[in-house]
């Protein structure tokens, strides 16, 4: 009786992608896309909302996937500080769409930039260690 052997797996897995993104482009990416994301939910309900921490956690595992091998790091790190930029973008240009229970009135630019991100802060765990998660098995499938 003849043995037959599996093939060999190959060395370096085939890439997500047929063309994937720079670092640079990857982050310009991401903030086209929360920022868009941002705007139509601000346009149609006057705050941000559970759309706005759906396309946060989306747009940051799309990031990490698109992103080629050299940007990987950017991807593991953009997370927190796209979600502070769309945040300080939306303070900036319509204050009104922050609506934090508690916030006052008066409140100042900060304080409604950190209601924003304690307002969004599941989408923004999720998002990130999802991020996290899937540079960790890109790293991982192409050093086996």
């Amino acid at each position: 009786m003849e043995q037959t052997h599996p093939a060999p797996l190959p060395a370096t897995l085939p890439r997500v992608f047929e063309h994937e993104l720079t670092g640079r482009a990857a982050v310009a990416l991401g903030c086209a896309l929360l920022g868009a994301s941002a705007w139509i939910n601000a346009l149609l309900s006057d705050r941000l909302g559970v759309f706005f921490g759906v396309c946060f956690v989306l747009t940051a595992l799309s990031v990490a996937l698109v992103v080629d091998r050299d940007g990987l790091f950017i991807a593991g790190v953009l997370p927190p500080l796209l979600m502070l930029a769309v945040a300080t973008a939306v303070v900036v240009v319509s204050p009104g769409a922050v609506d934090a229970p508690h916030l006052a009135v008066n409140a100042g630019d900060v304080q409604r930039i950190i209601a924003v991100i304690v307002d969004h802060a599941l989408a923004l765990v999720l998002g990130h260690l999802g991020a996290l998660a899937l540079v960790g098995l890109r790293i991982r499938a192409s050093s086996t």
